[in-house]
C-alpha cells in the first residue's frame, strides 16, 4: 500500500533542503531529518531512503521499507500539519520488533515537534 501523493516527498530540493536545514535525529535503527515544509498548510510529508550499501539485498530493503511507511502511516498526525520527515533506514531496523520502532520513531518526533 502507497503512500497518497500529496504525503510524499519526491522532489530532491526537498530531500536537500530537509538535510541542511532540518534537524537530524539519530534514533539507532534509522536516521530521522525533520523540518518544516515549504507551505505551512499542507499535510505532513514523508519520505524513506533505504540504500544500498547498507542493505543490499533487495528483499531486505523492500521489508525496511515497508516497516517505515507503516511507522508513518500508523501515526500519521503525530507530525502537525506543515512539517516533513525523511527516514533513513539501517541495517538494524530489520532485527528490532515493530512495536520497538513505533516506541522509537514516536518519542523522535515527540521530542523534536512540539
Amino acid at each position: 500500500m502507497r503512500l497518497p501523493r500529496e504525503r510524499r516527498i519526491r522532489a530532491s530540493a526537498d530531500f536537500s533542503r530537509l538535510r541542511q536545514n532540518g534537524s537530524r535525529l539519530d534514533c539507532g535503527p534509522f536516521l530521522l531529518n525533520l523540518g518544516q515544509g515549504r507551505s505551512p498548510e499542507t499535510k505532513a510529508r514523508f519520505a524513506v531512503v533505504v540504500a544500498k550499501k547498507s542493505i543490499p539485498l533487495a528483499v531486505n530493503r523492500n521489508r525496511a521499507k515497508r516497516l517505515a511507511r507503516e511507522l508513518f502511516r500508523s501515526d500519521a498526525d503525530l507530525l502537525p500539519v506543515g512539517w516533513e520527515c525523511v527516514l533513513i533506514a539501517r541495517p538494524s531496523i530489520l532485527r528490532k520488533s515493530f512495536a520497538n520502532l513505533k516506541k522509537i520513531y514516536e518519542t523522535a518526533i515527540k521530542s523534536t515537534v512540539k
